[in-house]
């Protein structure tokens, strides 16, 4: 008798109630799906964010100043390094400034193709002041080359 008395029926009006209330499995079913495709995109989109960035990094160029050289009060050696895929046509626009940051020379600089990613440069400026600083202010792949 105990047993009985103990055993809650799951039609009882109580039960029926706390079903109201809280709501059944089912719904718990649906959440651990949403939760589980939510889970399965956000890999997807990861995966996807790592090949993509990844190829266009590495045919991107990157370039950073070194120095540069006054020869006279109109002519400057400017020196950077490039990093550019091998076997890649580059060329580069390199500038001097004088003290009021106007650009007083520039000029391209179309670098040799090499089987090397990473180069150092130098070439000669002509400005038409004097100059304060000089810089290489990017650089690009030559495209049809």
């Amino acid at each position: 008798m105990l047993d009985t008395a103990a055993a809650v029926d799951a039609e009882s009006p109580s039960t029926q109630r706390l079903e109201d209330r809280y709501g059944t499995g089912r719904s718990r079913r649906f959440d651990r799906r949403f939760a589980w495709g939510a889970a399965g995109l956000l890999v997807i989109a990861g995966i996807a964010f790592l090949i993509f960035s990844g190829w266009q990094s590495a045919n991107q160029v990157s370039v950073q100043d070194i120095g540069y050289t006054k020869q006279n009060d109109l002519v400057l050696d400017v020196k950077f390094e490039v990093t550019a895929p091998a076997n890649t046509p580059v060329a580069c626009a390199v500038e001097a400034l004088n003290p009021a940051k106007a650009t007083v020379g520039w000029k391209i600089v179309e670098l040799p193709v090499t089987e090397k990613r990473t180069h150092v440069v130098t070439t000669r400026l002509v400005t038409t002041n004097p100059s304060t600083a000089a810089t290489a202010r990017a650089c690009w792949v030559v495209e049809g080359s």
